[in-house]
């Protein structure tokens, strides 16, 4: 017995060809959205829970989601600012 073979044009083949690999990119896509975005969850949950709310905890710079904290050369310490000191410069 042999093998059956069927012999599609070159203009299907190419068809058939570039419809799978719309479908793959897109999937491709998606997959990576998804995982992006769960990372990005992961890293901010992280900062939330174990870090105490800080982004960036550095000894100069403490950067987080209930504060704001910079260096006061003056001051030769942290200065954290308060929720009216960052809408005066802007930052809402």
């Amino acid at each position: 017995p042999t093998a059956g073979f069927t012999v599609v044009s070159r203009e299907h083949a190419g068809t058939r060809m570039g419809l799978l690999q719309q479908r793959c990119t897109g999937h491709l896509l998606c997959a990576l959205t998804l995982l992006e975005a769960t990372g990005a969850l992961a890293l901010m949950l992280y900062a939330l829970l174990w870090e105490a709310g800080n982004l960036v905890d550095l000894p100069d710079k403490r950067i987080g989601f209930y504060n704001f904290c910079l260096w006061n050369e003056t001051a030769g310490e942290l200065q954290c600012l308060e929720y009216k000191h960052l809408q005066v410069v802007g930052i809402r």
